[in-house]
């Protein structure tokens, strides 16, 4: 009955009271069924569901008791996302009815600090617009608040929680009892006594901020990365079995007699995926994918949910993980360890000999993995050849894998995808979590193989619900940015490595950008931070409902679903496969299709907003390991390539990747930065510095807190040659010798 009301209200201009209502409800059912009338219970029905749409803000009532659509009004109801300024905006999303078929789509209204009116990020809160562009506050309808990390202040007599992220600062939680000032604590809210007023209970103490201690925690609590799990999901946890069961087992395929097995990193816990692969009499391969399926264990509106939701991804760091299941889902029953069965969802897809996609079927289905295998063993295989004698049962299905992923990963190429090979900086850590060494990773047969083959699935899986006509969590990649992309090709020009195409040709055509990719890739000890620079140009990715291609990987029509244990865009996609795909009873489906129409949107929005916070905690905790790393290493030479000259000094980036700065005040002499050269010039006839200079380097400090690596130059090893700098490098001399003239006679 609902949507007859909900497309009642969208027909008509202005409010209507129930007895109107009742006649447009009317009127539009009996275009599907001719002669129909509203019976009593039909109208009791609408008052029913009318009433409940106003409590829940999906409706708006007049004093006149005359009703419409909230976004009809001034009035909106949606999520607030916050930012650390204390400002931030509100995403709504409507629902309309077109030509018979349900719509979404999304509503982003700003708000000022000064209008949040104690919301804070996360909430779900009912707005008024005030001038057609921003909205102010009325009432935060629901608190997204579980566990809040931070550190224990006093106020007179009292113990109050100074939470560690920024953009939660803007309430007032009260601890219970009595508390250590300068503890860093972990605390649930148990009672909201005004807007934003809690009462909190300490759960879990981490130290005091003046002891000596790992800093990178907290470092990522600051950046925004949720913390732990609430009472309830852990509830849930105990109650969910550690193995399979029979009844686990009933209405899936059952694959445990083929040959499935995993590639992962040495020390990877939390498995989401497996493959297999056969080789067909016409020569056609079929390759099984086979995904966690974490949504068996994870009911919908469970609080297992509602925490994955809030954490939006794992965080990986300084050797450990924050997961976004609790350890006995990720590393446990969920994950698809060697020897023992497991449930799980199977893409299974076959290719013909040129690797063209022919067909495939998405199953329920069981497995048992046979063996854990990594990518330095199978590399050895593919690479050199090598073979351990554990190994040998899955060499041939691993040189048929092999064979297909190549053929895969040309057919990419060929059709536009964008290849960016670099090395990822890695580092060794004792037992203690120190790094002590650099080891960095590389991709190799091994990881683009598994890479291929996720690839693959993700897409048709997406396909899949597309033909389907099932709501998706996509995800999706613009263009590059065109202004970042032009002054990236004028570096080039500066630094003798020109690029015979304008950002308009490469955005015009594709190719272009693969081979300006391979070009910075083919330029010697500048290729790392190059291909960096030209990342840069590229558009942010993330998820979204609406499918607008994936520019990167080339595909017109990509999503995430084979790490449901690790993402939360993955996750959706699996309790979306669950209830609109998998789902035998027409009504139930329907019903559930209905349902993720709205909600897939704000999974997106989190999932994208998430992914923000884990790569803002990756990069911190990064520069904080370099600190720790180069601490013992203070007053050792290095050498390194000057990788960005900017008006603080030199960004240096030695030959495993590390970096530090060589500022203006370890440098001697005067000098001023020209940026149309990216040259740092020296005033008083010393060396002048330019991207792609080698130096002899001594390390002069380095602090883990600030994330602060200094260097001081020994020498220039080699400089770069520049295409005649000389004309523009003169004007920026000349221009700084006539202010410092102009000072001296002011001072005079």
């Amino acid at each position: 009955m609902k949507q007859y009301i909900d497309l009642a209200f969208q027909r008509e201009k202005k409010p209507m009271n129930m007895e109107k209502l009742w006649i447009r409800v009317e009127k539009i059912i009996q275009k599907e069924n001719e002669g129909y009338h509203l019976s009593d219970s039909d109208k009791k029905e609408i008052e029913h569901i009318v009433s409940k749409g106003t409590e829940d803000f999906d409706y708006y009532q007049t004093p006149h008791d005359k009703y419409t659509l909230l976004r009809k009004t001034s009035f909106r109801k949606g999520r607030f996302y916050g930012q650390r300024s204390g400002n931030g905006f509100v995403v709504c999303v409507h629902s309309s009815i077109k030509e018979g078929k349900e719509q979404t789509y999304e509503e982003k209204i700003p708000i000022r600090k000064e209008y949040s009116n104690g919301a804070i990020d996360g909430d779900s809160v009912l707005i008024d617009i005030v001038d057609g562009k921003s909205a102010r506050v009325l009432r935060v309808l629901e608190r997204n608040l579980e566990a809040v990390t931070g550190e224990v202040v006093r106020i007179g007599g009292s113990y109050y929680l100074k939470p560690l992220d920024k953009k939660k600062q803007f309430i007032t939680i009260a601890l219970e009892g009595e508390q250590v000032e300068g503890m860093i604590v972990s605390a649930t809210l148990k009672e909201q006594t005004n807007t934003d007023f809690y009462i909190a209970e300490v759960v879990n103490e981490f130290r005091h901020k003046d002891d000596p201690f790992d800093e990178t925690l907290l470092e990522a609590f600051k950046c925004g990365m949720p913390e732990g799990f609430c009472e309830e999901s852990m509830k849930q946890v105990h109650s969910i079995p550690s193995f399979v069961r029979e009844e686990d087992k009933r209405g899936r395929n059952n694959f445990t007699g083929w040959n499935v097995f995993s590639i992962d990193g040495a020390d990877t816990k939390d498995k989401d995926d497996a493959i297999s692969i056969k080789k067909m009499y016409n020569g056609h391969y079929v390759l099984g994918v086979h995904i966690s399926d974490v949504s068996y264990y994870v009911p919908k509106g469970s609080a297992l949910e509602k925490d994955a939701f809030r954490k939006g991804t794992s965080y990986y760091f300084g050797g450990s993980v924050e997961p976004m299941f609790p350890h006995a889902l990720s590393n446990g029953i969920c994950s698809l360890h060697d020897g023992v069965d497991r449930l799980t969802k199977s893409m299974i897809m076959e290719f013909d000999e040129e690797g063209n996609y022919v067909q495939g079927l998405l199953v329920p289905s069981v497995i048992h993995s046979r063996r854990g295998l990594t990518y330095t063993e199978v590399n050895q295989l593919l690479q050199r050849g090598i073979c351990n004698s554990s190994l040998e049962p899955y060499v041939e299905d691993l040189l048929l894998m092999d064979c297909l992923a190549k053929k895969l990963r040309n057919r990419r190429e060929q059709e536009g995808a964008i290849e960016f090979n670099r090395p990822e900086l890695n580092f060794v850590h004792d037992e203690n979590g120190f790094p002590y060494a650099v080891k960095n990773r590389y991709q190799m047969d091994a990881e683009n193989m598994i890479e291929e083959f996720m690839l693959a699935a993700n897409v048709q899986v997406g396909k899949i619900l597309e033909e389907e006509g099932l709501p998706c969590v996509y995800r999706v990649h613009g263009l590059p940015n065109e202004e970042r992309l032009t002054e990236f090709l004028r570096l080039l020009d500066a630094i003798d490595l020109s690029f015979p195409y304008s950002s308009y040709d490469i955005l015009e055509d594709k190719s272009l950008l693969q081979q300006l990719a391979n070009h910075v890739q083919n330029s010697g000890k500048l290729s790392n931070v190059l291909t960096t620079h030209l990342i840069r140009c590229m558009s942010h990715a993330g998820y979204s409902t609406k499918n607008i291609g994936h520019y990167g990987t080339g595909f017109d029509l990509y999503c995430h679903f084979t790490s449901p244990i690790r993402r939360l865009a993955d996750y959706s996609l699996s309790q979306i496969i669950d209830d609109c795909y998998f789902e035998k009873d027409p009504e139930k489906k329907e019903k559930n299709k209905k349902e993720w129409i709205t909600k897939a949107s704000s999974f997106a929005i989190q999932a994208s907003k998430m992914e923000r916070v884990e790569e803002e905690v990756e990069k911190k905790v990064l520069a904080m390991e370099t600190g720790r790393y180069f601490q013992k290493h203070i007053h050792e030479v290095f050498e390194g390539t000057v990788v960005s000259v900017g008006r603080n000094g030199l960004l240096i980036q030695l030959d495993n990747l590390l970096e530090g700065m060589v500022r203006m005040r370890n440098l001697s002499g005067d000098y001023v930065y020209n940026p149309e050269t990216f040259t740092l010039l020296s005033m008083d006839e010393r060396e002048s510095y330019y991207m792609g200079d080698r130096l002899k380097l001594r390390l002069v400090s380095s602090d883990p807190k600030s994330a602060i690596v200094d260097f001081k130059v020994l020498e220039k090893v080699k400089e770069n040659p520049i295409i005649d700098p000389l004309k523009s490098n003169q004007k920026v001399k000349a221009k700084r010798k006539q202010e410092k003239i102009f000072q001296t006679y002011s001072i005079g």
